[in-house]
């Protein structure tokens, strides 16, 4: 369900906008106060921010504005997750919720998040 890696591998597929990161991208905050949180990306805002949201405090209605800078990829949501997003707001919250705590609990059995 996820990919798991410390380095981009599709580094030729970005679109040019410099951010190294894309839609449905699961990602750590490691500045700001709320450092060690896990997102998912939901927008890209070029040059160099990115819309998160974790589907609870910070739900996709309102996203949190992150530089990519302060944001470490850490895995990737499944492309047809992605696709299968429903329209309301409260059904791909549910989704991001869901997939964000699937994806902490792969981790923490197969050794944890740094």
């Amino acid at each position: 369900m996820f990919r798991f890696f410390s380095k981009r591998e599709d580094e030729g597929e970005s679109d040019n906008s410099g951010i190294p990161l894309k839609r449905g991208d699961i990602v750590l905050s490691t500045k700001g106060r709320d450092r060690g949180t896990i997102y998912v990306v939901v927008d890209i805002l070029p040059p160099r921010f990115c819309l998160v949201s974790d589907g609870r405090k910070r739900a996709v209605a309102e996203p949190k504005k992150k530089s990519h800078r302060h944001l470490k990829l850490v895995g990737q949501i499944d492309s047809h997750n992605l696709t299968d997003w429903g329209t309301k707001d409260s059904l791909i919250n549910r989704e991001i919720r869901k997939a964000l705590e699937d994806f902490v609990r792969t981790e923490t059995e197969e050794g944890g998040l740094q």
